[in-house]
């Protein structure tokens, strides 16, 4: 799922994904915002709250290296890699790739 935190592609909040989760009787829901994981305490709180098994993850875009010059960069369509943490060191991975994606390469 993405949430609200995921700028123009989700529309609702945590605590409604929650709610519909339940009502639905999901086991399990996954966030995987893009290029951020900022709702990511919200969501295992909530979820957890309302008996939903929390994944957490990230949706990455991917910055492909051979793009053609010249060519307009909102046209271009960037592949993503969506990324699951499945324990306590996946998800301090997960926090390190998605802050280094979120603050650009390196210098």
């Amino acid at each position: 799922m993405h949430s609200s935190y995921s700028l123009l592609e989700g529309a609702l909040t945590i605590a409604r994904l929650a709610e519909l989760a339940k009502a639905d009787r999901q086991p399990a829901l996954a966030l995987t915002d893009t290029n951020n994981m900022f709702g990511a305490l919200e969501f295992s709180e909530k979820m957890a709250g309302a008996g939903v098994q929390p994944l957490v993850g990230i949706e990455l875009s991917v910055e492909i290296g051979d793009e053609k010059p010249g060519r307009a960069q909102h046209l271009v369509t960037r592949p993503s890699l969506v990324l699951l943490a499945a324990s306590a060191a996946g998800y301090a991975n997960l926090m390190k790739i998605g802050s280094r994606a979120y603050m650009g390469p390196a210098p």
